[in-house]
């Protein structure tokens, strides 16, 4: 280790080392002096500090305290000071990178600074050694500001220590504090969006004979607190529901195996026995992909070339997640319902061939009667969706009109997944990735307006010139009133649907969403959206038979919403509404115009409609 980095953590952490034989009782007759001031100090020396890091909690009572000071003096004994400050600097927690937590000087060079702690220089040893005192508070990636603050400060108490002079302290506190790439990202946060990033430069024709041989400098999209929120919503949650399936233990840990994957573009799927998801942050005015959890773990491929990523390579079946997509459709110009539509929701089945019918089923096998479009949506009733899509006017390819325009504006929505065309496709029968998904509700959340996604923002030569610069077109797929009126749908969900427990949770927020749950529970989804933020969950195992037992509700919902609670930016903003869209006041049950003191209030609602499609009779049901 260079001394400047044994330096820094002595001079901040304990100057008399080399003077005590494990306690510092004039540093604790210092302590006790500053705490009788209103100053609060420390008085724990590095040898006391390694005790209580091997051997003890962190309990604030006086047994531990002596227990404390006993074994730091047999330490002190038994090995030499040099051991000592080796062990304590390879076992400190220095934070957090993602969802893991850093420990000790050589993973931490390597996370916040991509090189070897022997390659360290005197700033970066001074801002390893400011982070102890608060791992949080002083993260150089979350708070970068304050960990200068802190790194200046360490570098201050080197100079009065003598371990610097004046010219290398002048020199080391005006450094920024810059967190490099690690020159190996397998195993820590952010990995799979290394990788994604790594995989889309591979690709870019421009940087042909730049990307191994000269210094490029690679600006992503990423936002480095979000993806460290991603990170611990996606590891909190998951470690929660392992509890209640039991499984996440050592033994359940083992390499993957691999399975032949036919939706997989890359023909693999790695098999392991425990739960995984992936997760998906994006900027809908923008495109900027500002999170991505691609999975629990990160690992090479039996071909040695594929990190699989689950929100960008795993082709999953979305469930109901998908029937936004499908009213998306039927809202569409000209319109085939309105929210307000009433359908009527009974067991049904259709015809699918080869002597086989198809039979959806509602959760709970209730069914609902007549109901209206926007309560279907809230409710999640599979069997009405299916029959507002199937039970529309044919066309020229004998297919209903339904299917035909839910399949083309999946592709103008952004999803290029080869559907399947048939009644099940209501109820998100067709795979695909979080990527997608994600895509596709962005654009509601942008007025209809369709950004593509990108991780990359520009590619920089050695000598500053821009080779690569990133600028998605934008696109107006969608009419800004159908863009609202799904937001307006989707907002219910979330607000009196199955996405309430993001309420329950806390989210303040205006938001829409929905949740997905395929039939036989072997995928969770929740994707929604702010107003300036989409973010998509998918939860399942790797093994596409392997069940979940968890709706998208339990399984996905909670990951979307710590993650929107936590990493949500700038004012609370409503949804704008459009000028082509008019509020009215309807009876929720039967879809017709208020009519005023008939109708209880407790059955009112605000609908939203495109001007020209209101309703216009008033409601009929309690006169």
């Amino acid at each position: 280790m260079p001394d400047s980095l044994l330096q820094a953590f002595l001079a901040v952490e304990d100057q008399r080392f080399y003077d005590h034989w494990g306690v510092d009782f004039l540093g604790i007759l210092r302590a006790s002096v500053h705490n009788t001031q209103g100053t609060l100090q420390g008085a724990s020396t590095v040898t006391q500090q390694l005790t209580r890091n091997i051997y003890l909690t962190r309990e604030r009572r006086l047994l531990r305290k002596v227990k404390e000071a006993l074994l730091a003096v047999r330490i002190e004994r038994q090995f030499s000071k040099y051991e000592i400050l080796e062990r304590y600097l390879n076992l400190i927690n220095l934070g957090r990178y993602g969802s893991q937590e850093v420990l000790g000087v050589q993973e931490a060079a390597q996370n916040y600074f991509g090189k070897n702690v022997w390659e360290l220089e005197l700033h970066e040893c001074a801002t390893l050694a400011g982070i102890p005192k608060s791992p949080t508070r002083y993260s150089p990636i979350r708070h970068p500001d304050r960990s200068k603050e802190r790194r200046n400060l360490v570098l201050g108490l080197m100079l009065k220590a003598g371990f610097i002079n004046a010219e290398e302290y002048d020199a080391n506190v005006q450094k920024p504090v810059v967190i490099e790439v690690p020159k190996s990202a397998q195993g820590t946060g952010g990995s799979h969006f290394l990788e994604y990033v790594h995989e889309r430069l591979i690709e870019e024709p421009e940087l042909e004979g730049h990307l191994y041989n000269q210094g490029l400098r690679v600006y992503t999209t990423i936002d480095p607190s979000m993806q460290e929120i991603a990170e611990r919503a996606v590891a909190d949650h998951l470690r929660e529901l392992d509890q209640k399936l039991r499984v996440g233990s050592s033994r359940y840990r083992s390499l993957p195996d691999y399975d032949e994957n036919k939706n997989n573009p890359n023909g693999i799927n790695p098999i392991t026995s425990y739960l995984q998801a992936g997760l998906i942050a994006l900027e809908p005015q923008t495109g900027h992909i500002k999170a991505m959890v691609g999975g629990r773990d990160f690992y090479i491929t039996r071909q040695e070339i594929n990190f699989f990523n689950r929100s960008v390579d795993a082709y999953r079946q979305p469930g109901s997640a998908f029937k936004p997509i499908v009213f998306a459709a039927l809202l569409d110009f000209p319109p085939l319902i309105t929210p307000a539509t009433i359908v009527r929701d009974e067991a049904w089945s259709i015809d699918v061939g080869t002597r086989r019918r198809w039979r959806p089923r509602n959760y709970g096998q209730r069914y609902y009667g007549d109901i209206t479009a926007r309560r279907v949506l809230e409710k999640s009733i599979n069997i009405a969706t299916a029959r507002m899509m199937w039970e529309t006017p044919i066309e020229e390819n004998e297919k209903p009109a339904g299917l035909n325009r839910t399949l083309a504006i999946a592709k103008r929505l952004g999803i290029d997944a080869n559907l399947p065309a048939y009644p099940s496709l209501a109820l998100g029968a067709g795979g695909l990735p979080v990527l997608q998904m994600t895509g596709a509700y962005s654009v509601f959340a942008n007025g209809g307006v369709r950004k593509k996604p990108i991780g990359i923002h520009y590619v920089e030569d050695q000598y500053g010139d821009i080779l690569i610069e990133n600028q998605p077109q934008a696109e107006q797929v969608l009419d800004e009133g159908i863009a609202y009126l799904m937001t307006h749908l989707l907002k219910g969900v979330i607000d009196n649907g199955t996405g309430a427990g993001a309420r329950v949770m806390g989210l303040k927020r205006p938001a829409a969403g929905k949740t997905g749950t395929t039939d036989d529970y072997t995928d969770a989804w929740f994707v929604g959206y702010i107003q300036n933020l989409a973010a998509g969950v998918w939860v399942g195992f790797n093994d596409p038979k392997q069940k979940t037992l968890f709706p998208g509700a339990r399984g996905a919902l909670p990951i979307w919403a710590r993650f929107m609670i936590e990493g949500a930016r700038g004012p609370i903003k409503d949804f704008e509404k459009p000028s082509n869209i008019v509020l009215r006041s309807i009876d929720k049950n039967t879809g017709m115009l208020k009519y005023q003191g008939k109708c209880p209030e407790e059955d009112i609602i605000k609908e939203a409609f495109i001007v020209g499609y209101e309703p216009k009779m008033l409601c009929n049901a309690h006169r």
